[in-house]
């Protein structure tokens, strides 16, 4: 049993330096988008702020392309984690079983992340010159649909209320409501009140109650 274990060994370990690695990569282009404001950044100054080769860079992505568009993908399945747990805690608390406790329920599971939208909003602009960023765009616009759907839908039927739209309509506008109030906020006096209306908006006049 330990010659199988140690064997087992090896190949566990170049697969978590990677993940790793990948991760860091990651980080690093989080922080020079920050300070650059653009996407439009070099594979050395990644890796310079990374502290790797640049064939550590090219072992994990194509481009730098297809690094933020991993930045968005990670962080849509966070948010598909987030709704997940916010769903259970209603459940246990008993918040999921109004239509208020569901909003609720879905802006803690939400994020705000200035730097996610920035990114987000810097592709949508060149996806109406490019067609492959586009259809990147719609890729994860339909995994981050897929994943926040069960939940939504969930929510809704807790609070005892069914959707009156086709289930892929009725998540991406909740998507929207959420993405279009944040992207703004900085527009906004009290912009959690905002985004607060604009999905209890969509909760409620894309659905009816059950029955």
């Amino acid at each position: 049993m330990a010659a199988s274990a140690s064997a087992a060994g090896p190949p566990s370990r170049p697969a978590r330096r990677r993940t790793t690695t990948r991760a860091q990569l990651i980080s690093a282009a989080t922080a020079v988008f920050e300070e650059t404001g653009t996407t439009n950044v070099s594979v050395g100054a990644i890796c310079t702020r990374a502290g790797f080769t640049r064939g550590a860079f090219y072992s994990n992505f194509n481009t730098v392309d297809d690094l933020f568009f991993a930045l968005y993908q990670d962080r849509s399945v966070e948010v598909a984690g987030r709704m997940e747990e916010a769903l259970a805690r209603a459940s246990r608390e008993g918040s999921g079983e109004t239509l208020e406790g569901s909003v609720k329920g879905v802006l803690a599971a939400l994020p705000v992340d200035e730097t996610w939208f920035a990114i987000r909003a810097i592709f949508l602009g060149r996806a109406h010159r490019n067609e492959s960023v586009a259809e990147h765009l719609r890729e994860h616009a339909d995994q981050l649909r897929t994943a926040l759907q069960p939940s939504l839908l969930e929510a809704d039927s807790r609070a005892g209320r069914e959707v009156t739209v086709g289930e892929e309509t009725f998540t991406h506008a909740v998507i929207a409501a959420h993405v279009g109030t944040a992207i703004q906020r900085v527009t906004y006096e009290r912009p959690d009140e905002i985004r607060h209306a604009a999905v209890l908006g969509v909760l409620t006049g894309l659905t009816r109650p059950r029955g």
